[in-house]
């Protein structure tokens, strides 16, 4: 399995919506990709490191790239090569089949959600962003996001 950058998956994240994220709302949906990740696979998916900034997790890469848009459109991205035929929803290369399952599945799960809905679930007292904030740290450490994956998912 291989990990894809922060910006890879900003650009399946805007193929799948279409072009129709601000930057917060891919932020978000990308830490649950992650999570997701961490949880099934056993690793992150994002090479990036998330920190616990004041609106929820963010990759500081991918924030300082899509800082000037209100919604980000694919031009964000085009010195990055897609991870995902925009048309198929399908990876372009096998070694890419378990990040782009796993940004569908996040996208399916997270997408319907306001950017500022995806923060107030960031937020959750039982998350990685929470301990990582109380503990007065700025890096979200992978075993906190897998015992966030493991609370959010024992819960249904």
């Amino acid at each position: 399995m291989e990990k894809i950058s922060c910006a890879q998956g900003g650009l399946a994240l805007c193929q799948l919506s279409g072009g129709k994220f601000t930057n917060l709302q891919i932020q978000k949906i990308l830490y649950f990709a992650n999570m997701l990740h961490i949880g099934k696979m056993g690793q992150p998916l994002i090479r990036n490191k998330f920190l616990a900034w004041k609106y929820g997790p963010v990759v500081r890469e991918l924030y300082e790239r899509l800082k000037e848009y209100e919604i980000v459109s694919e031009d964000a991205f085009s010195d990055i090569i897609s991870i995902m035929d925009k048309g198929t929803k399908k990876p372009i290369e096998e070694k890419y089949t378990n990040a782009v399952e796993v940004i569908v599945d996040a996208y399916n799960r997270w997408s319907r959600f306001s950017a500022y809905k995806l923060v107030k679930i960031s937020h959750w007292e039982e998350g990685a962003w929470y301990k990582t904030k109380r503990q007065g740290k700025d890096e979200i450490s992978d075993v906190l996001i897998l015992s966030e994956f493991n609370a959010r998912y024992e819960q249904q």
